[in-house]
């Protein structure tokens, strides 16, 4: 190999799925770095998604602000998704369906805290997701 610096994360994951929600500034803002990180560092696009229960969800644009309010002051490649929760759905269920339906490298999920037993009692959506995914998860604590 030569003088070029490899990063076999470059190819690895070009496509990152990153779920967001209504959280404090301080996680998303956790949230949002991990995720441009892989953006600058590895050229990875970056897809937000957002999952609402209703057309007409005021979170939609305070997320997709906040969003391009960090993300676009970086320079890195990025989209918004918001998808709208089916009949009996879950939040977890319409992540993974998204996973299913396009080509993703990762996803990128936060934990509110559960883990082991604890995390299935309590529906944790990030458990559920690294569970169902059909590609590489990554779970922040």
């Amino acid at each position: 190999m030569g003088d070029e610096p490899y990063f076999e994360l470059a190819y690895k994951f070009r496509r990152i799925l990153v779920p967001v929600s209504p959280m404090s500034s301080a996680r998303l803002k956790e949230l949002l770095n991990v995720a441009v990180d892989f953006g600058e560092r590895y050229g990875a696009e970056i897809n937000f998604l957002y999952v609402t229960h209703s057309d007409n969800d005021p979170a939609v644009e305070q997320l997709r602000k906040a969003v391009e309010d960090f993300v676009g002051r970086r320079g890195v490649k990025h989209n918004f998704k918001v998808r709208k929760m089916g009949e009996g759905e879950t939040i977890a269920s319409e992540i993974v369906k998204e996973l299913s339906e396009s080509a993703y490298d990762l996803v990128i999920l936060l934990s509110r805290g559960y883990y082991g037993a604890s995390a299935l009692l309590y529906n944790s959506t990030s458990v559920a997701v690294a569970l169902a995914a059909n590609t590489s998860v990554l779970i922040l604590r």
